[in-house]
């Protein structure tokens, strides 16, 4: 049974599978798992009061426009689709595992932090020449290591400071996703919500066309980092569909 809603003062979606259209584009993406969506209505009217009798009572009443507002509570962002609906990047690398790497450091600066060119490094070892012999100095006194981003902090009181200095190090395999230069805070899309509840019957809700908008700044975000956010926006009537079917669609599964 298909349920047509053109206005209510709140109408709650729920959470399940979200799917985005964007502008201009014929297929549907897979966007992501949503925790809640909710779409609310402003409805303006116009009123006419009769003042002919003892009272005032209205006798005309008209709605002269419907406005609708979605909020959508992301689970688990897809990063690609939103990196494509809202003209950004989203590129994977992929790291294979490696054993015996070095990387030089002339005059290691107090304080300063040096990239290895790896992830996930283990197996850390930092040596300074002291003549032709290569000295190792003691991490967490003299320097220190991000395993995870592959970084070596000098520190700035040990013996590491304006000496020649190598890293050795191993590092495993690992997939780095990066998510960058986010060009639009707007896109007209279409949503397709698909709800699949353990109690209750599946439905699938329709918003023909919406300006989302990404609630927050994202230039600095990682891909994990962007799979929880909050994406709010205008519902846009689509005048090409009978009245009463302009906002969205909603279709229950019996």
């Amino acid at each position: 049974m298909a349920v047509n809603r053109n206005f209510a003062n709140n109408y709650y979606i729920g959470g399940g599978e979200l799917y985005v259209k964007i502008k201009g584009e014929e297929n549907f993406r897979y966007f992501g798992q949503t925790e809640s969506a909710s779409v609310s209505f402003n409805v303006e009217k116009v009123e006419h009061k009769n003042s002919e009798g003892a009272i005032l009572t209205t006798d005309l009443e008209v709605t002269k426009a419907v406005s609708a507002e979605i909020s959508i509570q992301t689970a688990d962002l897809n990063p690609t689709t939103l990196a494509l609906a809202f003209s950004g990047e989203y590129n994977e690398v992929k790291q294979t595992s490696a054993t015996g790497l070095e990387v030089d450091i002339t005059s290691a600066a107090a304080g300063a932090v040096y990239e290895l060119g790896k992830r996930k490094v283990k197996n850390v070892e930092v040596t300074y020449k002291d003549g032709d012999e290569d000295i190792p100095a003691e991490e967490g006194v003299d320097y220190s290591v991000d395993y995870e981003f592959g970084t070596v902090e000098i520190a700035k009181d040990g013996v590491l400071a304006g000496k020649d200095a190598k890293v050795t190090f191993d590092c495993d395999a690992v997939t780095i996703g990066t998510f960058t230069s986010l060009n639009k805070t707007s896109q007209e899309v279409a949503l397709r919500f698909i709800s699949k509840p353990l109690h209750g019957k599946p439905s699938k809700t329709e918003i023909f066309r919406a300006n989302l908008n990404l609630d927050g700044d994202f230039a600095l975000k990682s891909a994990e980092d962007i799979q929880k956010i909050t994406l709010k926006g205008k519902v846009l009537k689509d005048t090409t569909r009978p009245e009463g079917q302009q906002f969205l669609v909603k279709e229950v599964l019996a």
